[in-house]
């Protein structure tokens, strides 16, 4: 079941970066996520500004992940680069001595004031300088956005990752998907699961996770999707139930 376990990704923040909304002193990095759950892929991503470049440093540090996918920008608390194209130059700038990254992810995309700036044609010549480099360039999706107009997007990008923000919707999660499907068409899709249900503080409803990742490992294994990305060894630390079931599904698919 190797190819199963290569097919699966840890949404990666550096360690304690949760720990305001779970009230606890969480510690775990995404190196130490992949030792204890066996995902070795990670993307990297900044929250609220807490890496920038240069990322030589930082990258070093990941260098026992198998692959690493990094934030041309990050989450929505952090500042804008200034440069036209984010952050590609200083991804390609460390690829010399971190082979393992794949690629480069624009998260929490869909906003006005990243659509601004970020617009089609700056979008593409991102894709264009990291393909050169043999990285893929992935965005961040979530059901609210589903009904935007996201047609003139698509060729943007590589790969889409798909979240469902509050636990509340997982429930719709098929519907969801059949648009999301439909939206992406032959696109790469990458589907993501939260650990924790943030916008309400609290932990996710066990039986709605577990079937949430269910149904997507299912959908990974009929070879639907490219991934399914779990939000995050921020929280991997923790004693949470999502946390138990996502270790014992790993070990008994392995």
């Amino acid at each position: 079941m190797a190819e199963f376990i290569d097919k699966l990704w840890n949404w990666g923040h550096l360690e304690g970066s949760h720990n305001w909304t779970v009230k606890q002193e969480l510690k775990m990095s995404p190196e130490q996520f992949a030792e204890e759950y066996g995902i070795r892929n990670s993307f990297i991503v900044s929250y609220m500004g807490n890496i920038t470049p240069p990322f030589s440093n930082l990258a070093k540090r990941f260098s026992s992940l198998n692959q690493v996918k990094w934030s041309v920008l990050g989450d929505a608390s952090t500042p804008l680069p200034e440069s036209e194209l984010g952050n590609t130059e200083d991804i390609i700038e460390v690829l010399k001595d971190a082979p393992n990254i794949t690629g480069g992810v624009v998260d929490d995309f869909f906003s006005p004031d990243r659509l601004e700036r970020f617009t089609p044609d700056v979008l593409k010549k991102i894709k264009a300088r990291l393909n050169s480099r043999n990285l893929d360039f992935s965005c961040v999706l979530y059901q609210s956005q589903l009904d935007l107009e996201l047609d003139k997007y698509m060729d943007c990008f590589d790969t889409v990752t798909f979240w469902i923000w509050g636990c509340e919707y997982v429930n719709n999660v098929r519907e969801y998907l059949d648009k999301l499907f439909k939206i992406t068409k032959d696109k790469s899709v990458m589907l993501g699961i939260y650990l924790w249900d943030y916008p309400n503080e609290k932990e996710m409803d066990k039986e709605l996770f577990e079937m949430q990742l269910s149904l997507y490992i299912d959908l990974l294994k009929e070879e639907k999707i490219e991934g399914v990305i779990f939000c995050s060894n921020t929280v991997g630390d923790s004693d949470f139930e999502t946390c138990k079931i996502l270790k014992q599904k790993i070990r008994s698919a392995l």
